[in-house]
Formats: structure tokens, C-alpha cells, sequence
């Protein structure tokens, strides 16, 4: 990918700019523009699925800041609880381990140690499963849900053996 393509990508799904816009700021004819968002919709999509995060959650922080925080999260992305992974998740998934009734446990999801801060302090934010960010609710503190993180985490390996 060229770095045109990842600024195009950038302006497109992070900043929302339009395609009249993005044609101008980068001196690329629109049919190019439009044939780039086909042909890369593997790097733009997560991109834009975290550009909603942002939105949906109402982050004030910069999104290029969010974007940022994210990425260096992402590499240990685990529940903070329970410590279960997004792979091992798929695995429970797929072997019929685990079953939830809504669309939500497949992915890890954002979690406020302090429920009742911001998301917009990001040293407040952290992955949690499913399953311990719904029981974690506003009741418990951060550091009393790791205590029931350790009893979560030590069913899903009891999963993992059967």
C-alpha cells in the first residue's frame, strides 16, 4: 500500500472526509478514490469499525489519540479479567463451548475500570470479555473484579479440557 492510500484512508474513515475533499487534498481522480476503497477494504474496515467505537462510546479524546492507545493495547489484547482472548473466544465459539443468545462475546469489548469515569481517560479503558464486562456492571471496582476474573478464567480452562 502506498502511503497515498493509507493518507486516503485515513481521511476517508477516520476524519469522515468526503470524496470531493480527499480528491482535492491529494490530487487523485475520484475513480481512483472509489476503486482504492474496493480493492482495500481489509485496512480501511478497522479503521472504521474503531472510528464507530469512538463515536458509539462518545470518547472526546482525539481519535487519532484513541486510534494510537488502541493499536499499543492491541498487542496483548486480552480481558483484563479473565484474561481470555479474542482466539481462544473463536475456539469456546466454534466447538459449541459457548453460546450467548445477543451478537455480543465473539470480540472483546471496552471496559471503564472506574464505571463511573469517562471514556475519554484512557488509562480508565480496558479490554474485558463479554461475560465480565456484563458482570462487572457499575457494582464492582476494578480491582474486586479481578478477584472474579481469576474464578471466570479458571471455568473457561475447565471449557478448554472437555
Amino acid at each position: 500500500m502506498t502511503d497515498e492510500q493509507k493518507q486516503f484512508i485515513w481521511l476517508a474513515f477516520a476524519e469522515k472526509k468526503t470524496y470531493s475533499e480527499i480528491e482535492k487534498q491529494l490530487n487523485v481522480p475520484r475513480t481512483e478514490l472509489t476503486q482504492w476503497t474496493k480493492s482495500l477494504e481489509n485496512e480501511w474496515r478497522p479503521i472504521s469499525a474503531l472510528k464507530n467505537i469512538h463515536g458509539t462510546k462518545k470518547i472526546t479524546v482525539e481519535f487519532r489519540k484513541f486510534h494510537d492507545w488502541y493499536k499499543s493495547m492491541e498487542q496483548d489484547k486480552k480481558c483484563c479479567y479473565c484474561g481470555i482472548t479474542e482466539a481462544e473466544l473463536k475456539i469456546l465459539f466454534d466447538s459449541g463451548k459457548v453460546e450467548t443468545k445477543s451478537k455480543r462475546g465473539r470480540k472483546l469489548e471496552l471496559d471503564r475500570k472506574e464505571p463511573n469515569s469517562p471514556y475519554d481517560n484512557l488509562d480508565n479503558i480496558v479490554f474485558a470479555c463479554f461475560w465480565c464486562n456484563n458482570a462487572k456492571t457499575d457494582t464492582f471496582t476494578h480491582e474486586e473484579f479481578l478477584e472474579i476474573g481469576k474464578v471466570i478464567s479458571t471455568i473457561w480452562k475447565q471449557r478448554f479440557a472437555k
